[in-house]
């Protein structure tokens, strides 16, 4: 909220009749809030302009917490503010439970004294609840009226400018809106994150993306290479599509199974392109098209947005669930309709390639590129192991040799990245707490071997061979329906290495995961997007609001 300062008593008598003003409008009948504000503080201060500002194109607060400007909060002796203080957690899990949270104001109605490069205003800080929508929030800046017609400021490119002060705007007023509105539009440690019907600025999202980094993302090198250059490129070819005169636009698919990579690279892409330099490329995120004025208004919405952010990263996460037939043709027209897209590229990324619409899917200039992320090989799965093995290496409880990498890349057949990732740290943490070392290979593969073998069902003679055999036949077809369980794979182990311990707790993981891992193959996946007990996906999304 900032800091406090005491204000001479003519400026508190006007605070408070504006204070008395709002409480009495928020205690009976009202149309118009805002209006009715606007009008107090005009009776209340006759000597300076008053402009409604909305925080969302001119965050005046964020500016001055930025360190652009200074805004100290007015807390007079007559107390004619409206604060409502609340508790916070701070940080998660055994942080949250040690710290002792954080106290953040809500002001309904409060005052500001705000300087920016000399000048000086008052900022009224104005929230209500509007009826059918929601929490409201408007700032009143407030300028000494000047007797001259013109007044010479200096804008943010210190050029001096004339300006006119007419009857309802302050020359003052715009140029501090002109300064703040600029900063607004641009991300500051933030990424747009697109979801419930309106774009946030999302400073999480933007920390998780730096710690992201291409040595994590263990593809096939060629492959990773062909992305980088198909992303990074784009944005460095802006005058070689214009010499050749093709829209400076692209799309990218990316699909497979999940865990295999997908979201990694593009948190690799986004941490790539905010670190280019001398401008980064900002990333947009979307989540869902699902708002209460309907799918059709989050598209707009989105590639209104998208274009006024180019040169871009546009990112649809699950595409296939994201257009419908309801949104396909809205969707399509967005993409490749009319109006530019120039600087936007899009990816889309999806496990269910065979689930987009053909003209998503195999129409270039919309989406030109797929990349399919498929289970690792064995090169990359010994390549994944030697990754943590890496970031083993200041630690000395554990027992990594570099002959290991391969074995485990041989033990892990049919295992996706996330798998991967899950058996490096149940058994690592094994480790590092001393848990019991589990039987070694040869019992462990035996054991698997025994379980994946289903005993045939005996037939019953009492009804006849004709019904036996069709017992048998349903029988057979019902088995034929069941994946067949995966077994560890054999693998000679050097004399060496048969006591290592983190090789044998890897190996019981490896069963463990084996015994758990869904083994249907992805063309017999239920489709579970379509319907939700039976509802349609249109009726579905009607029914969010």
């Amino acid at each position: 909220m900032g800091a406090s300062r005491q204000t001479p008593p003519e400026s508190s008598d006007a605070s408070r009749a504006a204070f008395e003003e709002f409480k009495q409008h928020c205690s009976g009948p009202r149309l118009n809030t805002s209006l009715t504000v606007l009008e107090a503080l005009r009776k209340t201060h006759p000597d300076h302009h008053v402009t409604t500002v909305q925080p969302k194109s001119c965050a005046l607060l964020e500016f001055a917490a930025a360190g652009k400007a200074t805004a100290a909060f007015d807390s007079d002796s007559t107390e004619s503010f409206d604060v409502e203080r609340s508790w916070s957690a701070v940080g998660k899990g055994v942080d949250e439970r040690e710290h002792p949270g954080e106290l953040h104001d809500a002001v309904h109605f409060g005052r500001y004294a705000y300087s920016w490069e000399g000048r000086d205003f008052l900022v009224y800080e104005v929230g209500w609840l509007e009826p059918f929508r929601g929490p409201m929030l408007v700032y009143f800046v407030l300028s000494a009226r000047t007797t001259a017609a013109t007044n010479t400021n200096t804008n943010t490119n210190n050029n001096n400018v004339a300006t006119t002060a007419s009857g309802h705007h302050s020359a003052d007023t715009d140029a501090l809106l002109l300064a703040v509105g600029k900063w607004t539009s641009q991300l500051h440690d933030e990424i747009y994150v697109f979801d419930g019907g309106f774009w946030a600025k999302n400073r999480e999202l933007w920390a998780a993306v730096q710690g992201a980094s291409w040595d994590e993302v263990i593809l096939d090198p060629a492959t990773k290479a062909n992305i980088m250059e198909d992303v990074l490129g784009f944005f460095d070819s802006q005058s070689l599509y214009r010499e050749l005169a093709v829209p400076w636009k692209r799309g990218i698919i990316f699909h497979g199974v999940p865990g295999n990579g997908k979201t990694i690279s593009i948190k690799a892409l986004m941490g790539s392109l905010y670190a280019r330099r001398p401008v980064a490329v900002p990333s947009l995120y979307v989540k869902s098209f699902q708002a209460c004025q309907g799918p059709q208004y989050s598209i707009r919405a989105i590639f209104a947005q998208a274009r006024q952010s180019a040169p871009c990263l546009l990112i649809f996460e699950d595409l296939d669930s994201l257009v419908t037939d309801e949104t396909r043709s809205y969707f399509l027209n967005e993409v490749d309709g009319l109006e530019s897209n120039d600087g936007i590229l899009m990816i889309g990324s999806t496990n269910h390639l065979d689930r987009l619409d053909p003209a998503i899917s195999k129409r270039p200039s919309r989406f030109d590129r797929k990349y399919h992320f498929k289970l690792p090989e064995e090169q990359e799965r010994e390549a994944y192991a030697a990754f943590w093995k890496k970031k083993l290496v200041k630690n000395h409880k554990i027992e990594f040799p570099t002959e290991l990498c391969p074995i485990i890349g041989k033990l892990t057949e049919g295992f996706s990245f996330a798998y991967l990732k899950e058996l490096f740290v149940m058994a690592l943490l094994t480790v590092a707490r001393g848990g019991p070392v589990p039987a070694d290979s040869a019992e462990e593969c035996a054991e698997i071997s025994a379980g994946a073998t289903d005993a045939e069902p005996a037939g019953g003679n009492e009804k006849g061979e004709a019904e036996n055999g069709k017992v048998k036949e349903a029988d057979s077809a019902e088995k034929s329906k069941v994946p067949v369980k995966r077994t560890m794979a054999q693998v000679e182990i050097p004399e060496e290495l048969r006591e290592n311990v983190l090789l044998k707790v890897i190996q019981h993981q490896i069963k463990t995961l084996l015994d758990e891992m869904d083994n249907t193959k992805e063309d017999d996946w239920p489709s579970g997007r379509d319907r939700v007990k039976g509802v349609p996906r249109r009726v579905r999304t009607a029914m969010v609001c």
